[in-house]
């Protein structure tokens, strides 16, 4: 399959807002129609801190834009487009830096570029056939973030609030959102429940658009 023949997709949205299940559920449906697909996640791409101390990782600003290597995503996105196997770094965020061994990763028809700041870069902007902002209530979002930084990212309660006030929360309204403007269209996801019409929807443009090079 040629690079135009690809289908990339941005998702964006706050910390919590759901984008990342919102990308699973619409790699599930390509699945079941066909269409091979990943999630190309921007976590993966934070910048290596293996020169810090332990405790000045823990105080890093990972919810800054700068905190992201977009020149190496840039790099091996435009690779997998190109039809080219990429070898991507695996960050642990337990340690706050990437770890030893990246993970060897091959193109597929579609990639979903999902994180903050999945819609910041004009580079990346330019390489999506759709961009999608996701978005929910803050406190929705809050709780989403705290759960999944003390069961995935071993914080504690009081660490995890803590990142809430002093960098989520401002980041996201001083970067984050002012690039849901840059979405073609925006999913709002309130409580449990995915917004299956949403997915499903994209997922007809995403199938229609293949169609287009049958």
């Amino acid at each position: 399959m040629s690079a135009k023949r690809r289908i990339i997709v941005g998702v964006a949205g706050g910390s919590g807002s759901g984008k990342t299940t919102f990308a699973r559920k619409v790699l599930e449906q390509s699945r079941a129609i066909g269409i091979t697909g990943q999630m190309f996640s921007l976590d993966n791409y934070y910048r290596p801190l293996g020169r810090l101390s332990l405790e000045r990782r823990k105080e890093y600003n990972f919810d800054h834009p700068e905190a992201i290597d977009f020149e190496l995503a840039h790099r091996h996105l435009l690779a997998l487009r190109a039809g080219k196997s990429i070898r991507q770094p695996v960050y642990d965020f337990k340690a706050f830096t990437r770890g030893p061994r990246p993970a060897p990763v091959a193109p597929t028809q579609l990639i979903i570029v999902e994180g903050l700041y999945a819609l910041y870069k004009k580079e990346f902007l330019a390489l999506y056939d759709y961009k999608i902002f996701v978005s929910t209530g803050i406190a929705t979002a809050a709780l989403r973030r705290i759960s999944r930084d003390i069961v995935e990212r071993g914080r504690d309660v009081e660490g995890a609030k803590h990142q809430i006030l002093t960098t989520v929360l401002p980041m996201y309204e001083t970067y984050v959102k002012p690039t849901q403007r840059n979405a073609h269209f925006s999913v709002n996801w309130e409580g449990e429940k995915i917004p299956e019409k949403a997915a499903e929807g994209l997922l007809r443009m995403v199938r229609d658009f293949s169609r287009s090079f049958v």
